[in-house]
């Protein structure tokens, strides 16, 4: 286990920050299988832990630990994102279209 891994009930699960690219594994409301997402958020829900993601096509959605563990596979961070600071979703998408995240997305989707 490297100090990027944490281990929870035997299972070892990278360390998720703001800037990890993830590729989703099977289909959510907000991804289909192999879309690529980045972290823009880690917050904390009830005294857990949560990750939003921001996918290539724009759409966008948090995640709980279990969550992403049954939906996507963390690869990697890129440190081009890792200093985002979320303020609200509005931001979030005039980002997106203004290509802040494309750093993760070799296609990104048209914002117009």
């Amino acid at each position: 286990m490297t100090d990027d891994e944490k281990q929870t009930d035997g299972r070892v699960i990278p360390e998720i920050s703001v800037g990890s690219v993830a590729i989703a594994k099977r289909s959510s409301g907000v991804c289909d299988p192999g879309d690529l997402g980045v972290c823009y958020e880690v917050y904390e829900l009830d005294g857990r832990p949560g990750y939003s993601f921001i996918f290539e096509r724009g759409r966008y959605d948090g995640f709980s630990p279990e969550d992403v563990e049954l939906f996507l596979f963390i690869c990697f961070t890129e440190p081009s994102i890792a200093g985002y600071e979320f303020t609200n979703v509005l931001q979030l998408v005039r980002d997106f279209c203004a290509g802040r995240f494309a750093a993760a997305f070799p296609v990104q989707a048209s914002c117009a």
